[in-house]
């Protein structure tokens, strides 16, 4: 896909933007996962209370948060575009992106929690 000899702006904006789509893919699949549990744990409360299963997702589920997590992990397969050596896009090096994209969401939402002041 990609050669060796990538050094113009155009190539490297290519890169970038494939990287973070990949990155932004393995958070999406951390994003389902955790959509499935907060449904079941709706399920789980509307059981025990009086309120239905929508409305017990609802009040935990915030979009804003969906959106950033998307975000970091776009940022995250950028991040690990850096790291990879020069050459094609593998089958291997896309794997390798997209779990950058799942784990690495984590890795950088924990120092942004350490950096950024409480609310």
């Amino acid at each position: 896909m990609m050669n060796a000899e990538c050094t113009s702006a155009e190539c490297i904006l290519i890169n970038l933007l494939l990287s973070g789509l990949l990155g932004l893919i393995g958070q999406g699949i951390r994003v389902i996962v955790g959509l499935k549990k907060l449904r079941e744990e709706a399920t789980a409360e509307a059981s025990t209370s009086t309120a239905d299963a929508k409305t017990a997702f609802d009040n935990h589920f915030d979009v804003r948060q969906l959106w950033l997590s998307l975000f970091i992990g776009f940022v995250a397969g950028c991040l690990a575009n850096l790291g990879r050596p020069d050459g094609e896009f593998t089958k291997e090096v896309q794997l390798a992106i997209i779990a950058a994209g799942y784990a690495g969401t984590d890795f950088i939402e924990g120092v942004l929690t350490k950096v950024l002041p409480k609310k």
